[in-house]
């Protein structure tokens, strides 16, 4: 019979996890594509992190799995902490990355359905510095990436050549926040939505959302 949305198709788990690989500490879906983050994955290094893949062609009864990881991936990159999917690209936060907690979001395209995804950029702030841990939330929508840090502030990438490369656009800040903003992303169209779970204005980290839009 026809299954129930409280039904579970099926349980994933990376092929070669072991322990303490804190594999589903991030998650994002598209379509039949699922990403996790496993931040203490071992391959790169220790804990440098992995992201995987799963895809389904007939409802999550079998599926694929790829395993990406940072080209220069080093140990405590983190990479995995957080993860986002639009149609064909992939962006994976790696909090550690680049020494002192620096960070780098990683974006990663397949142009073959899913079979296999190739890393296309390695996003960093354009006024990086050691603490920032750019990539703590990332999220995307068609050709624009939005990177939380946490030092309050956001930072926007687009591309314009259909995702062969991506350039730092726009710096987001708000005057009147305190801490937390940033350390939660998301954006749909020409709207970006941020959350600044310390904010005061309610009380003590009652916290808030900001929303920012362009219109160019």
């Amino acid at each position: 019979g026809r299954r129930q949305l409280s039904d579970q198709y099926a349980k994933l788990a990376a092929s070669d996890g072991a322990s303490y690989d804190l594999f589903g500490i991030s998650m994002a879906i598209d379509g039949d594509t699922v990403v996790v983050g496993a931040i203490n994955d071992d391959d790169g290094g220790s804990e440098s992190g992995a992201a995987y893949v799963f895809r389904t062609t007939d409802g999550w009864d079998t599926h694929i799995e790829l395993k990406l990881m940072a080209a220069d991936a080093a140990a405590n990159d983190l990479f995995g902490y957080s993860v986002a999917i639009n149609g064909n690209t992939v962006v994976v936060g790696a909090v550690q990355s680049d020494n002192g907690g620096t960070g780098a979001a990683y974006v990663f395209r397949t142009s073959d359905g899913g079979a296999t995804y190739n890393e296309v950029a390695k996003l960093t702030a354009s006024d990086a510095a050691s603490g920032y841990q750019f990539g703590f939330s990332v999220a995307i929508d068609g050709d624009t990436v939005v990177v939380g840090t946490v030092r309050d502030c956001v930072y926007i990438f687009r591309t314009t050549d259909g995702g062969a490369t991506y350039g730092q656009v726009a710096k987001l800040t708000a005057d009147d926040v305190t801490n937390g903003f940033g350390r939660s992303v998301a954006i749909d169209g020409d709207t970006v939505v941020i959350g600044a779970y310390q904010d005061d204005d309610g009380g003590t980290y009652s916290g808030a959302t900001y929303v920012f839009r362009t219109t160019d």
